[in-house]
């Protein structure tokens, strides 16, 4: 039987996502420990993390015990009961919290294990918002090249990019409306911003009138997106969007999912482009990745017509996520962590701009502690980066002991929220470092 300690290869009986099996037959990496923004192999190599766990969640570092002492607390005390006609203390205190900080009007709180889950969630309630006022065709989500809104069937629908976890699933259920996005650097209309006029966003009326105003429900959207590296739209974009969809009754949900909870230097990504939306989906720092955890939010409006929300999980509303969430969130308020991100992350941004000079780097850009390096053959023309080079530079930075990931053809970099100065210049030195060698094609 494989020891746990050994690399994982394919004589292990655990199924990894995302991995291709080729990666697996060389031995893969097994995490052991993590320590503030370090973790540590089963070699004991230390590794700093500039992606909090990869999939971004863990925003208040590795190793927080009195999140651990929460948890065992509250697993004493009650460790579950159903989401349906009960609820529990630490469920009803997060609502509570999440009221105080969330956008806005946001008030309703229904909490689930994932983001997707939350995706899904929020599609649901979006439907329901209709059916209980008359408008039972309003069924079509508009959804956005280049978004990503979690694997689980509504939210698959919805997405946008990783076209192979798409097209495997495929055919999918009718009701989705794709439109471009706020890609300014590669931008999928050939436009040039201003001059363009957030074409991308005016042109959803078109496609709206098309599909018929009467059978759209909800327009899905990150803040600031993923799928092109962490990549903000032009400031006025978000309120064209908001303008529209209040025209056509279309609700309109914020997907904070990564955004959410500091990430960007506010408590929510939306915070930047002064909207309300009528739902959010929130998950990864929530509880920073310290239990499953997952949140729809919404307004009085959108919950008010509801008369019962025919939609269950049977670990909604734990009590012990919660309680875990509430413990995180009362220790971003007292590191004063969202300011924190905001300060670093400015500090992180100027020290990625210094990697400018490479000739295969793009473009840097960042919000808070959310940024990302857009690599070209040309900077002229924006010539599209290999994608398999960009893992390479991944590659290369693990043998120097740096956790980075790719988004197309950019890297994408997520660290922390604890993450210190000195900690960036030592991520700086090895991203200069590996995109030298790539640059001369070092093997």
């Amino acid at each position: 039987m494989t020891s746990h300690k050994n690399l994982l290869n394919q004589s292990s009986h655990l199924i990894l996502a995302r991995t291709h099996r080729d990666r697996i037959k060389d031995g893969l990496t097994v995490i052991m420990k993590g320590e503030g923004v370090w973790v540590y192999d089963q070699d004991g190599k230390r590794y700093l993390d500039l992606e909090a766990g990869m999939t971004r969640p863990v925003h208040v570092g590795y190793g927080r015990k009195e999140i651990a002492r929460a948890a065992h607390d509250q697993m004493i005390e009650l460790c579950y009961f159903t989401p349906m006609e009960f609820a529990n203390p630490p469920a009803l205190r997060l609502a509570e919290i999440l009221s105080e900080i969330t956008p806005g009007k946001i008030n309703r709180f229904f909490f689930v294990s994932s983001g997707s889950e939350a995706v899904e969630s929020a599609i649901k309630l979006a439907k329901h918002y209709h059916f209980f006022r008359g408008d039972k065709k309003r069924y079509k989500v508009i959804s956005r090249r280049g978004a990503y809104h979690g694997v689980t069937g509504g939210a698959l629908n919805v997405l946008g990019t990783v076209l192979p976890m798409r097209q495997i699933m495929e055919p999918l259920a009718p009701g989705t409306v794709f439109v471009e996005s706020p890609y300014c650097y590669r931008c999928p209309l050939h436009l040039d911003y201003p001059a363009c006029d957030l074409a991308c966003a005016r042109d959803i009326e078109r496609a709206i009138q098309f599909e018929d105003p009467e059978q759209i429900s909800a327009f899905i959207g990150e803040p600031i997106q993923q799928g092109f590296g962490a990549y903000a739209p032009p400031k006025e974009y978000w309120k064209i969007v908001r303008e529209i969809c209040d025209r056509h009754g279309i609700l309109l949900i914020i997907d904070e999912v990564i955004c959410g909870f500091g990430r960007t230097g506010k408590w929510f990504g939306i915070d930047h482009f002064d909207i309300q939306p009528d739902l959010i989906t929130m998950a990864k720092g929530i509880s920073s990745g310290y239990v499953p955890l997952g949140a729809v939010g919404c307004t009085e409006k959108v919950i008010e017509p509801i008369e019962i929300f025919q939609h269950l999980h049977t670990y909604s509303n734990h009590p012990v996520a919660c309680a875990v969430a509430l413990k995180n969130i009362e220790i971003m308020k007292n590191e004063n962590l969202i300011d924190r991100s905001r300060e670093t992350g400015a500090y992180f941004l100027d020290r990625l701009k210094t990697l400018e000079t490479h000739p295969i780097v793009g473009e840097v850009r960042g919000t808070g502690l959310w940024a990302g390096i857009d690599f070209t053959l040309d900077k002229k023309k924006k010539t599209p980066f290999p994608p398999q080079r960009v893992v390479r530079l991944t590659d290369r930075a693990k043998k120097k002991g740096l956790i980075i990931k790719t988004m197309g053809q950019a890297l994408e970099f997520a660290p922390p929220l604890i993450i210190r100065k000195e900690e960036i210049d030592e991520a700086i030195r090895i991203l200069d470092e590996c995109i030298t060698e790539e640059e001369k094609g070092i093997q």
